[in-house]
């Protein structure tokens, strides 16, 4: 067996482990922080539903819809990842509009409110309490 000299470059080897009483219920993220359940959502909705879209967005196609372009959905992902770091609640769908857009539908009981982003990349915000339109916001241009 080889044995390493000691040397000033080296530290010496630690004795005992030191407890540091870390909670280890929450995953950590690539940010190095804990992860809400919000963002978690938005994460999943992200990996598992705009991803698999952008792959193969001819998935989307019906007779009276017109797909998301890919340029649409790289638009919506970079929105899903904006709204998830300002802790914006995740949807609770993502459906694509009849005009090659991308709809963030989210429900909670009687508020209702949307997240539409055009194939043109503005963005329209409704929410809506017992079926009446309580806000209406034009968010502008989404860009690249």
């Amino acid at each position: 067996m080889l044995e390493t000299k000691a040397s000033p470059l080296i530290s010496s080897p630690l004795r005992e482990a030191v407890s540091t009483s870390v909670v280890t219920d929450e995953p950590i993220t690539r940010h190095y922080g804990r992860q809400s359940r919000a963002r978690e959502r938005w994460e999943a909705l992200i990996d598992y539903q705009l991803i698999e879209w952008g792959r193969n967005p001819s998935q989307l196609e019906d007779e009276d819809i017109q797909a998301p372009s890919k340029m649409t959905i790289h638009l919506a992902t970079l929105l899903a990842g904006a709204l998830s770091k300002f802790d914006f609640p995740a949807p609770t769908r993502i459906v694509p509009d009849a005009h090659g857009g991308i709809v963030f539908e989210r429900r909670d009981g009687n508020a209702f409110e949307s997240i539409r982003l055009s194939a043109g990349g503005s963005v329209e915000y409704c929410f809506f309490e017992n079926s009446r339109l309580v806000s209406h916001e034009h968010w502008g241009v989404i860009e690249d």
